[in-house]
């Protein structure tokens, strides 16, 4: 199995306080991928003026957990899954679709507490470990 967490879970675990979405991230450790995609938003985030802290902290993470590079496979998946949300006046975000193409191409599960937009994706397996 591999997981792929979305930008609001590698947040939330940056930020701490959730004792059942860092157990589930130190459970599933070496399952965890981490999305180039993600990353460049989370280096948005601490470029913008977070703290050194959580400058260090994303730098530890991406020591630590394997970046999944974005490819020409994910973005076919991508543009089909573009295609299928607008086609249907369900579009989501365009990072998230982003994301969702490389879980397709991964067959890997998105962990997000954005389960609701990430369930349009067809096919797309999708948990929140942050309840």
């Amino acid at each position: 199995m591999i997981y792929l967490p979305d930008t609001n879970a590698i947040s939330a675990y940056m930020r701490g306080g959730n004792p059942k979405l860092s157990d589930n991230m130190q459970e599933h450790f070496g399952e965890l991928r981490l999305s180039v995609i993600v990353l460049a938003e989370r280096e948005f985030g601490v470029t913008k003026g977070t703290s050194a802290q959580a400058r260090l902290k994303l730098a530890e993470l991406a020591q630590i957990i394997p970046i999944e590079p974005f490819t020409r496979d994910d973005s076919t998946h991508y543009a089909a899954i573009r295609h299928d949300l607008e086609s249907k006046g369900l579009g989501i975000g365009p990072m998230d679709t982003l994301i969702a193409a490389q879980a397709l191409r991964l067959g890997a599960t998105v962990i997000t507490r954005n389960v609701a937009e990430f369930s349009r994706v067809s096919g797309l397996k999708v948990e929140n470990w942050q309840h």
